[in-house]
């Protein structure tokens, strides 16, 4: 299972939303989004970027680069084919496609195939959930990161349940995201079939060491 850490970029800096909303429980940090990559990259394969404002990959793409040298994935309001060439000019290896990207899903997937091009799905109301996991499926995606809203920046515990459902519906890599602070966490992901976990606030503020989970998980 494939530990991923993740760096949220809003306004030059490191943010960590709470549930997806600007609100009072929001977290920013004083490390720069370079630094945080730097030291990710001292053991991690892959480092997810998401650009909440989505015109930040100019300025902080190349400078990512330059201290990561593992695969570079990318999110954030992504809606063209012209934004997807620009990021892979950039050294990105994987763009994440939202639901707001619809209209290029066929396009993105046939051109750059779906080693390259990721699906992703943004959650708060489970129930349509596994239902919309099971058509990106259809659709030709092989991998979709799955974010609970109502898990992001909590720091209390995943969605489990909603997990497996996605994985089961969907029979594809599904990339959870949202909720993980403990180690046991882990584990129960591995038991629900998830092909790898994000984890962004747990290593900000370290409550969990990114080596040893890597160690511990990544070759699984």
């Amino acid at each position: 299972m494939q530990i991923i850490p993740s760096i949220f970029i809003q306004k030059g800096g490191v943010v960590s939303l709470y549930k997806g909303n600007e609100n009072a429980e929001k977290k920013r940090y004083s490390a720069s989004p370079v630094s945080f990559a730097k030291d990710f990259g001292e053991t991690a394969s892959t480092l997810f970027i998401v650009d909440l404002d989505g015109d930040q990959s100019e300025e902080w793409a190349p400078k990512i680069r330059e201290v990561f040298t593992g695969e570079l994935w990318w999110a954030g309001q992504i809606r063209s084919m012209e934004q997807i060439q620009r990021l892979m000019e950039l050294g990105v290896n994987r763009v994440v496609l939202g639901q707001s990207a619809k209209a290029i899903y066929s396009e993105a997937l046939e051109q750059y195939g779906s080693d390259k091009i990721l699906a992703g799905l943004q959650v708060k109301h489970y129930d349509d959930a596994p239902d919309i996991c099971e058509n990106l499926a259809q659709t030709g995606f092989q991998d979709i990161l799955l974010k609970d809203l109502n898990a992001e920046g909590t720091l209390f515990h995943p969605n489990f349940d909603l997990m497996e459902k996605c994985v089961y519906f969907s029979n594809k890599n599904v990339y959870a995201s949202g909720g993980v602070s403990k180690e046991r966490h882990l584990a129960l992901l591995k038991k629900a079939g998830v092909k790898g976990v994000i984890i962004g606030r747990a290593l900000y503020e370290h409550q969990l060491d990114l080596g040893s989970m890597i160690r511990q998980y990544q070759g699984e």
